[in-house]
């Protein structure tokens, strides 16, 4: 066997040992919270060796870290496919109440209350999701001819994002009082913008008035 297909081995090898780290950190995550992530814990979750853990992530906060990246670029790549669409508000929505992705994120803020990277990781995230929602939000707005002085794209952001972790935290703990009610009402709202797409020359005819 070549140097090159040894050492390109390798790297797939030490590559699928990451991510069998990483579903194992994530797994105990999800199904016990941060508190029961340990190296030996991981290890067995996976089926490896303990010593494997700190070999490729060195500290739990690295480890912690990693994964945490992991759930951003899965995030974001969601994010930026709905970008693309000519009505994404729907499909934010249902990306910001996501039960499945939400209870990780759950996890990762409590732990931030303990370390103090992870927070400033989560606020970096934060800051960045908070931009591309806004820029989604003010060109959606703008193509149904609704005035950011009638509905601030960023005042939207933050109310998309406060319900829909409500909404979510609520139902974690079997509160579940006017949910109904409430997802009714943004489904309504969502179908009533979703009718009055402005056309181009529209707009035009609007900027010109």
């Amino acid at each position: 066997m070549s140097t090159k297909l040894k050492t390109d081995k390798k790297a797939e090898e030490s590559h699928r040992t990451r991510e069998a780290i990483l579903d194992a950190t994530e797994q105990l995550m999800r199904e016990e919270g941060y508190a029961a992530v340990s190296s030996r814990r991981v290890a067995d979750t996976a089926g490896l060796k303990s010593q494997l853990v700190h070999y490729h992530f060195g500290t739990m906060d690295d480890l912690f870290l990693a994964l945490f990246h992991r759930a951003e670029k899965q995030h974001f790549d969601r994010y930026t496919q709905i970008m693309a669409l000519a009505n994404p508000i729907r499909e934010l929505w249902t990306l910001s109440t996501d039960r499945t992705g939400m209870g990780l994120i759950f996890e990762f803020m409590a732990l931030a209350n303990h370390r103090e990277l992870i927070r400033k990781e989560i606020a970096r995230s934060t800051r960045q999701t908070r931009g591309m929602q806004v820029a989604m939000l003010t060109r959606t707005l703008e193509a149904h001819g609704i005035s950011p002085d009638i509905c601030p794209p960023n005042v939207l952001s933050v109310l998309i994002s406060g319900a829909a972790l409500q909404l979510v935290s609520e139902e974690s703990i079997g509160v579940t009082t006017a949910h109904k009610e409430t997802l009714a009402f943004v489904e309504a709202l969502i179908e009533k913008i979703e009718q009055n797409r402005v056309s181009p020359k529209a707009k035009e005819r609007r900027r010109k008035a």
